[in-house]
């Protein structure tokens, strides 16, 4: 079902691994590495989750890593499309 409401495979996958688990948190190389996609495609998909709010981002050392944003109004409803 997802498939037909999101076109793009990337942010499929990230919306999985993010809201699926909402204490995962990775960064951009695990994320390529994992998915097995460009790290372009993957950075955009980030940029648009973190502009839109529904992704945070920390550093850790030279990382910078993602998590879900759990008070994003619309977190409830992402975690239970998912």
């Amino acid at each position: 079902m997802l498939d037909s409401l999101v076109t793009s495979q990337t942010r499929i996958k990230l919306l999985k691994k993010f809201f699926l688990n909402s204490s995962t948190s990775a960064h951009l190389r695990g994320l390529e590495s994992e998915f097995g996609e460009s790290s372009n495609a993957i950075r955009v998909e980030l940029n648009r989750f973190e502009d839109a709010g529904l992704l945070n981002s920390f550093p850790d050392g030279n990382k910078k890593m993602y998590q879900a944003n759990k008070t994003h109004p619309l977190f409830g409803d992402n975690n239970s499309i998912i």
